[in-house]
């Protein structure tokens, strides 16, 4: 992919924020800091700085804030939460953070974070409830994390192409489709639902329990043409009808559905993954009152209106999905009853040896 059709794919819609980074690196451009809207502050460190995934920087998610103070926050841009990590591990201090709730642990035992004093947002009574209790999130009666955005992990697949006869994770072992199935290379996205469709807790395996996990993957990998780094080449293949079927979220949905392929998102029998990413607050954030105000913007339905008509996820007010159409609803994936909708996800979670997992997952994917 080159530069110019990487901003072409993006201002077209056609390829999601959160990738854009991930596509950048694979084409040697680096980004730390992406001042992307017009009339922010310009006097560093007045106002509050916001570390997240590219694509959150859009006027739209934080109306309220500039509303309250007449400039938009500051922004800095992580990769990945990795990245993101080890660059506040060195001393980097921006006053809110943009992590996934499996990080929020690892985070917080950093001695990276304090507690958000949840009193201070006028959004936080709308917040749909299963999100504000999710596991690692509360601690010592605190919140740590406050869910902004979340969404689903699937399989996408191409309804002309593929002889559909259950809803199962069993699609990414079939073998009639043994060379036309992609999946993601990333230990997030494709252990846990191997995992999940073995019927193993996959935050949570014993050895043997990973052993079964082990072999399950190592059977999928002939089946497998590509291990994807974003869902972007997946799209394409799918697209193109190289592959029937791949891992991905459900933006992919959407922006499919909206060049006419006949696709359809899976709902698995044995339970769907759900991602939840939010926010945080930094331990020594320089501007505390205004980061409470940056994620009370965030949590507004304006906000979670943008979330669901343009950037293709879910967004943490429920009220959110009252304001938006059922075709749009329809499109990402998504019901209009949040929470029961919610309740029947797998939520993604803090691996128990992660290091474990890492290494068996790079095992596999060298065909060992």
């Amino acid at each position: 992919m080159t530069k110019h059709n990487i901003a072409e794919r993006l201002a077209s819609g056609r390829v999601s924020r959160r990738s854009l980074l991930r596509s950048l690196a694979a084409v040697g451009v680096g980004v730390t800091m992406m001042p992307a809207i017009p009339g922010r502050a310009t006097a560093a460190g007045k106002e509050a700085n916001l570390f997240t995934w590219s694509g959150y920087e859009v006027p739209e998610l934080h109306g309220a804030y500039k509303a309250k103070h007449g400039v938009y926050p500051d922004f800095s841009i992580f990769a990945d939460e990795d990245e993101a990590f080890q660059k506040m591990r060195a001393g980097f201090t921006p006053d809110v953070m943009h992590p996934c709730t499996y990080n929020v642990g690892r985070w917080r035992d950093a001695d990276l974070l304090q507690p958000i004093d949840t009193s201070r947002l006028s959004n936080w009574g709308d917040v749909i409830p299963t999100l504000k209790t999710l596991e690692g999130t509360q601690e010592d009666g605190k919140q740590w994390f406050v869910p902004f955005d979340w969404g689903n992990t699937s399989i996408l697949y191409r309804t002309d192409l593929v002889d559909m006869e259950e809803e199962s994770w069993g699609l990414m072992w079939d073998e009639r489709y043994k060379g036309r199935l992609a999946t993601f290379g990333s230990i997030d996205e494709t252990v846990p639902y191997a995992a999940i469709y073995a019927g193993i807790d996959p935050y949570n395996m014993s050895p043997a329990e990973m052993e079964t996990v082990r072999k399950l993957l190592q059977k999928q990998r002939p089946l497998i043409r590509f291990y994807a780094a974003e869902e972007t080449s997946i799209e394409q293949a799918l697209a193109a009808g190289e592959i029937v079927a791949g891992s991905t979220w459900n933006g992919s949905v959407a922006s499919l559905k909206a060049q006419g392929l006949p696709v359809a998102f899976l709902n698995p029998k044995e339970g769907i993954m759900t991602w939840v990413c939010g926010l945080v607050i930094h331990k020594d954030a320089p501007n505390l009152d205004k980061a409470h105000d940056l994620i009370d913007s965030m949590l507004s339905v304006e906000a979670g209106i943008e979330m669901l008509n343009v950037i293709g996820y879910g967004h943490a007010n429920a009220r959110a999905f009252e304001s938006v159409s059922d075709e749009t609803l329809a499109a990402v994936g998504l019901g209009r009853d949040a929470e029961a909708f919610l309740k029947k996800g797998v939520f993604s979670r803090q691996f128990k040896d992660r290091d474990a997992v890492t290494a068996m997952f790079e095992e596999v994917k060298a065909g060992f």
